[in-house]
């Protein structure tokens, strides 16, 4: 007995050694600047008069932050990106999937083009769309004119009501293919003989759709809903390659502001507070996801 437990205690002690380089780079590259950024947070960073230090200011930064309208206003920009990837990309990205669940010719060649815009770099893909929505020579432009549906180049960058329209469909070009891998993976671990036990059973194909491959995607579903959510609430390269925020500040989305206040006004204190609030807004995202997901869970 006492081998045995002296056995289990060497165990743990060589798992605490192997994970202990994990939690040291963990700690380095997470842990210490996340508390150091709460840090600086409550300060007033005077980076352009260093003589002055940094002034302790408490919660100041984020009480001017969520009394700020701007600030509200470059939430709910971002909030049209979430709605717009969760509600359209997810549903595209599902029924691509199911698209490429089936026996198609040339499969793999249509795989490769779904996937394609996943693979660009976000900087790459951002400058693409550039030119596309370019208006003199754009080919957005040259196929609406030559198609007749308008008489004249159209700014869709320069124009604050089509600009964040414009935005959204790029990074819906980029972003679907991401969908699509979860939703194929989650399709293709459905065992068929629940399918075939359907059919004999006189079900429809929809009713197939709604009552097997829903409730087995469900946990797909609810984490890709997560990860769209959190990596459209950082969604900076595109918006910063196309419009850099404008016109008229249109476009300013949460990411787009926190860099301004950063790098534009040296407000370090202040982008860091307003890091932090997204932060409890994306944690609130994921609470949400995680109930309705977790309801469905209690009632199967």
């Amino acid at each position: 007995m006492k081998g045995h437990l002296s056995l289990r205690t060497k165990d743990k002690r060589l798992g605490y050694l192997l994970i202990t380089p994990a939690m040291i780079i963990l700690s380095v590259i997470i842990i210490y600047p996340m508390v150091y950024s709460f840090y600086i947070s409550l300060y007033n960073m005077n980076v352009s008069n260093p003589a002055k230090g940094m002034v302790y200011v408490g919660f100041k930064n984020t009480i001017e932050i969520i009394t700020d309208p701007s600030w509200w206003l470059s939430i709910l920009r971002t909030f049209y990106f979430v709605l717009a990837d969760i509600f359209v990309g997810m549903t595209l990205g599902l029924l691509i999937a199911l698209l490429l669940n089936r026996k198609l010719p040339l499969k793999g060649v249509i795989f490769a083009i779904v996937l394609f815009p996943y693979v660009l770099a976000p900087i790459v893909n951002a400058l693409m769309w550039k030119l596309i929505y370019d208006p003199e020579y754009g080919f957005l432009n040259g196929i609406l004119y030559s198609l007749g549906i308008i008489n004249n180049y159209i700014p869709w960058l320069s124009n604050p009501k089509s600009a964040i329209i414009m935005l959204i469909i790029a990074n819906l070009w980029q972003g679907t293919p991401f969908a699509v891998i979860l939703f194929l993976s989650g399709l293709k671990s459905i065992p068929q003989e629940q399918y075939e036990a359907a059919d004999i059973d006189g079900a429809t194909k929809w009713q197939s759709f709604l009552y097997i491959t829903l409730p087995s995607l469900r946990n797909i579903l609810y984490i890709t809903a997560v990860m769209k959510t959190i990596l459209t609430f950082k969604i900076f390269d595109i918006v910063y390659a196309l419009t850099g925020g404008g016109p008229a500040n249109s476009t300013e989305v949460v990411s787009i502001k926190i860099y301004h206040e950063s790098f534009s006004f040296l407000r370090f204190g202040k982008a860091s507070a307003m890091s932090y609030i997204l932060l409890i807004i994306v944690l609130g995202f994921i609470l949400f996801y995680l109930k309705i997901f977790g309801n469905q869970n209690e009632q199967t």
